[in-house]
């Protein structure tokens, strides 16, 4: 996919750090992605964990209404099998593969078994934090 902007993958954790904190740095990325600063990708999986855990925590109806912009500017990527790096935790090996698919600049999470990787191929993982930082978001 040919863009000029950044491209991030953000992980569920941080759709759950941006409803507690408004003005966090996750709610920041977010919003950057939604107004265009940004290009969000993500892969079926990746929505459909996202989804699943904001049910399970009882976020009400409303912030997921906030995120439709979210999904409706983010870019659907096919994941890609990466048998070069397995996550301690399988069950975000999803967040690699699309990583990898999308050809990404980040992968943004606060996960550690993520973050112990460091780079996939051309995609950095950072935290929200330090991402925030290093684009001036």
């Amino acid at each position: 996919m040919i863009t000029n902007l950044i491209t991030v993958i953000l992980d569920t954790n941080i759709f759950v750090a941006a409803y507690w904190a408004r003005s966090s740095a996750s709610a920041r990325l977010i919003k950057a992605c939604i107004e265009g600063k940004l290009q969000a990708q993500y892969s079926k999986e990746v929505k459909r964990e996202v989804m699943r855990v904001l049910r399970q925590i009882k976020v009400p109806e409303s912030y997921f209404r906030s995120l439709e912009p979210f999904w409706d500017k983010a870019v659907e990527v096919q994941g890609v099998p990466v048998d070069s790096v397995r996550v301690e935790d399988p069950d975000d090996q999803k967040f690699i593969e699309a990583a990898v698919g999308g050809e990404a600049d980040y992968l943004i999470t606060n996960d550690d078994h993520l973050l112990k990787i460091g780079y996939i191929g051309r995609t950095e993982i950072l935290r929200p934090g330090s991402a925030a930082r290093v684009l001036g978001i």
